[in-house]
């Protein structure tokens, strides 16, 4: 009893040897092995799908340990002697689960668990693990009962996706670039980040656009989302694509910020430079996390027309995921391009890719002048003739008036005396700021700055 009793606590010291004593009845030779690799990024998803499913579905035994081998080694295979199976701790790691949010988590763990089914009692080993060197979140689970482990694997994955952290997020995409050593091995390969960005909601009152351009953003966008399951009812496809074009500074992405806030129950996926080239891993993304918005900014970057395109390829498999999107499914996109021109006909020409075109140009006089009072209501501006600086500004983008305002600011508060707060904005501020930023932009340079159409000169 006392050999037997000693026997057993030597074996507890190893991982394997725990494993035998907890469920495996010291034989490993009848447990099969399910495993499942997901992107890293999918490692808090596993992680707390495992434990709920561990803790909810019978006994469990949680066994924090880090090891180089997979799970079918440990239970299979010979132990080597450079390779060490003592249960040490894991060490843990910090994971975002929100904007400005991470929790740390073991990155190996164990739960050794008895599950009852129907009518009898059956063991399991899970395992998640973060594979470092291949950047890959792993699942593994181990039983001798047929099917179990593959039940188990699936039962776990979706309801890791049921439960994402990242569902109903605003998330950004980013694309890093892998490293290679000197002598060529890959030291870090290439991965998509899935970035939790910071949200600021863009009210009604906030964003100044024409109320044709808002109906149809409303129509094609958010009431595509809001009333999906009536749509559906009624056979109207949720899957629709609009893009926003114009020139630069008229409030494209300002209008993307706004449909971002009118969607709190979608998943809205901003996607920008490089990471536009990753098309597989972005639709397979907005797939799982449906229903989702992407959004892909500048496509006429890599989206352009094939015959000046070096990224063909991409813009082949773009397409092909537009097409392979089914009408049932709730994934929208919108994109956004300063130049029209440039993209490519299959995109932007053929029904069923995209649905809507929405021009986004430098605003009309009223526009302007409704611009003008929202970015100077925090300012004392009552001796202001807004409608001379209306006329001042024609062919002025949105974004030329907002640094017009905060150029004439920064000009006015060169007058206060040392010690006094109060700030008065006069015409002459906003006269010399127009001077100013003007100065060197003359003709076609102008659109540099924001103007797209010739203003007065004799400021």
């Amino acid at each position: 009893m006392v050999l037997s009793f000693a026997f057993n606590k030597l074996l507890a010291k190893d991982i394997d040897g725990r494993i035998f004593l907890e469920v495996a009845a010291r034989r490993a030779d009848h447990f099969q092995v399910h495993a499942k690799e997901l992107p890293h990024y999918r490692f808090v998803d596993l992680y707390q799908a495992a434990e709920y499913f561990c803790q909810s579905h019978g006994e469990a035994t949680k066994v924090e340990s880090e090891h180089s081998e997979d799970l079918n080694s440990i239970l299979h295979g010979k132990k080597q002697r450079w390779v060490s199976r003592r249960i040490k701790r894991s060490k843990n790691a910090a994971w975002p689960v929100g904007p400005n949010q991470e929790v740390y988590f073991p990155v190996d763990n164990f739960w050794l668990c008895r599950v009852p089914p129907v009518m009898q009692r059956c063991r399991l080993i899970v395992r998640v693990r973060y594979d470092a060197l291949r950047e890959k979140a792993i699942l593994e689970v181990a039983s001798p009962e047929p099917g179990a482990s593959e039940a188990c694997v699936a039962a776990i994955i979706e309801r890791s996706t049921e439960a994402s952290v990242y569902r109903n997020k605003v998330l950004e995409l980013a694309f890093e670039s892998g490293t290679k050593d000197e002598y060529g091995d890959i030291e870090r390969p290439d991965r998509l980040r899935v970035l939790f960005k910071s949200h600021e909601p863009v009210e009604d009152d906030d964003i100044v656009i024409d109320d044709e351009v808002r109906q149809t953003l409303w129509r094609n966008i958010v009431d595509l989302h809001v009333r999906r399951e009536v749509l559906k009812a009624h056979h109207v496809p949720v899957r629709r694509g609009v893009l926003l074009y114009g020139p630069p500074g008229t409030g494209k992405t300002f209008a993307c910020r706004y449909l971002c806030g009118k969607l709190p129950n979608t998943t809205r996926i901003i996607v920008t430079g490089t990471a536009l080239l990753q098309v597989s891993s972005i639709f397979n993304l907005a797939r799982m996390l449906q229903p989702s918005l992407v959004f892909l900014e500048d496509v006429d970057l890599v989206f352009a027309s094939r015959e000046v395109n070096m990224y063909s390829s991409v813009l082949g498999e773009l397409l092909d995921q537009m097409d392979g999107l089914r009408p049932y499914e709730d994934v929208g996109f919108v994109l956004t391009t300063n130049a029209i021109e440039r993209m490519e006909a299959a995109i932007k020409d053929r029904p069923g890719r995209i649905s809507q075109c929405i021009y986004f140009g430098p605003p009309r006089a009223e526009l302007r002048k409704r611009y003008l009072i929202r970015y100077l209501r925090q300012f004392a501006h009552f001796k202001l003739d807004v409608d001379e600086l209306v006329a001042l500004s024609k062919g002025a983008t949105q974004a030329f008036l907002k640094e017009w305002v905060h150029r004439s600011v920064q000009i006015a508060s060169e007058r206060l005396e040392k010690g006094r707060d109060e700030l008065q904005l006069t015409d002459k501020d906003f006269r010399e700021a127009m001077r100013e930023i003007r100065r060197f932009s003359e003709g076609s340079t102008g659109r540099i700055i924001g103007f797209h159409e010739s203003s007065p000169t004799n400021l």
